[in-house]
């Protein structure tokens, strides 16, 4: 399990322009990742298969990824089942997302509440954590790359 953990740790500093791997965790194991301050801004998308306004706006977030004008880590957080895991690698590999890519395995909601108290639960659902450790939530899908864009320029003005 710790050998596992210090891999979740590394793969959430790692980003490369390659195809990366699918890791499933609980929310506990992500929470506790979560909780380090990062080094750099880390915008996180939750998102899943079965939901078009995610899948719609995901190859904004591949735009952003290949610009990446701000030197951001990208964490994308498919809420799919696990029975799913397939359809999920599939979208992954289709749109070339890269960085930390996750599934959550994390049964009922009492999760959603200790991530965003503000957060209804609904997806997309997109966090921006900034290296001083606070946070920008964008609680609806991006109808386009500039409203993304836009999202993270505005919070990353210091």
């Amino acid at each position: 399990m710790q050998k596992f953990f210090i891999m979740l740790i590394i793969s959430f500093g790692t980003i490369t322009g390659h195809a990366q791997e699918l890791i499933i965790v609980s929310f506990q194991e992500f929470e506790k990742v979560l909780s380090t301050a990062p080094e750099k801004p880390k915008l996180i998308n939750f998102w899943a298969t079965w939901c078009k306004p995610c899948v719609e706006e995901l190859p904004y977030f591949s735009a952003v990824q290949q610009l990446n004008d701000h030197n951001l880590e990208f964490v994308f957080v498919s809420l799919d089942f696990m029975s799913q895991t397939s359809k999920v690698k599939e979208l992954i590999q289709k749109l070339s997302l890269t960085g930390t890519l996750i599934q959550l395995n994390a049964t009922g909601g009492d999760w959603i509440d200790a991530f965003d108290k503000n957060w209804s639960g609904a997806i997309p659902y997109t966090v921006l954590l900034l290296p001083n450790g606070e946070k920008r939530e964008h609680y609806d899908a991006f109808n386009n790359l500039d409203d993304l864009k836009l999202f993270i320029d505005k919070n990353l003005i210091n």
